[in-house]
């Protein structure tokens, strides 16, 4: 079997031999697929052919009926460029949520143009948070892992603006009546959340404790790498 002009992007290579690849792409119509791209770390391949980098649109062809298919061509579709400082690492944090948390030739189709849109949002910057917690979201809601951020869970009670509650992934936003819990959040920014309005960063912190409650839940354990390589970055530059 044999696929052609299938758009998408690169998500995550590996060394495979003396000389090829096995790549990670995320395509519009097939998900995440697999694939061994030969000879592409030889030095006798020469062209536009040879060129995989992340966050650049390409058009691929592949083949194979096994699993693990053949990657016949990668067609860029737009200029080899990088992305810079903090959006670098916002790139590598949302391709590793699709590398860890995406079924394989499981078609997302909706989520490739969210994921598209966020991509040119960081080259053309500047970048604000809230995009980065929105194509949480999305994707979430695209895995069938949607948010509910408008109402109690168990009792299916509306949030009260003035109300605390803590958010427990495994069953959701419970209400508490003592001030000085843990992780005690604010009706009224979780309300906000929703609203898309991210006026307050009190609604960004929230929406980010959340969100990587949630995210830390369904990876089950799995640790990003992208989250330490933040980490390090953002040290190294309190260093200067």
């Amino acid at each position: 079997m044999r696929w052609e002009d299938e758009r998408g992007f690169l998500l995550h290579t590996i060394p495979y031999g003396e000389t090829s690849l096995i790549v990670d792409l995320y395509t519009r119509l097939y998900g995440r697929v697999k694939c061994v791209a030969k000879g592409y770390r030889s030095p006798k391949k020469k062209g536009a052919n040879r060129l995989l980098i992340p966050y650049v649109e390409y058009s691929f062809c592949w083949s194979g009926r096994a699993d693990l298919k053949t990657l016949i061509s990668a067609d860029i579709l737009g200029p080899p460029i990088f992305l810079q400082e903090e959006a670098l690492y916002f790139g590598l944090y949302v391709n590793e949520l699709i590398y860890r948390l995406f079924v394989e030739q499981d078609p997302l189709e909706c989520f490739y143009d969210h994921y598209k849109q966020f991509i040119n949002a960081l080259f053309r910057g500047p970048f604000h948070e809230s995009r980065l917690r929105k194509t949480e979201m999305m994707l979430l809601s695209e895995l069938g892992y949607g948010l509910v951020l408008d109402s109690e869970a168990g009792s299916g009670e509306p949030l009260e603006p003035n109300g605390r509650y803590l958010y427990e992934p495994q069953f959701g936003l419970k209400k508490v009546s003592h001030k000085n819990a843990k992780n005690v959040l604010m009706g009224r920014d979780i309300l906000a959340i929703p609203d898309d309005d991210w006026s307050n960063a009190s609604v960004v912190k929230t929406a980010r404790q959340i969100l990587k409650a949630a995210i830390d839940f369904y990876l089950g354990g799995k640790q990003l790498h992208s989250r330490k390589l933040y980490r390090d970055f953002k040290v190294s530059r309190t260093l200067f």
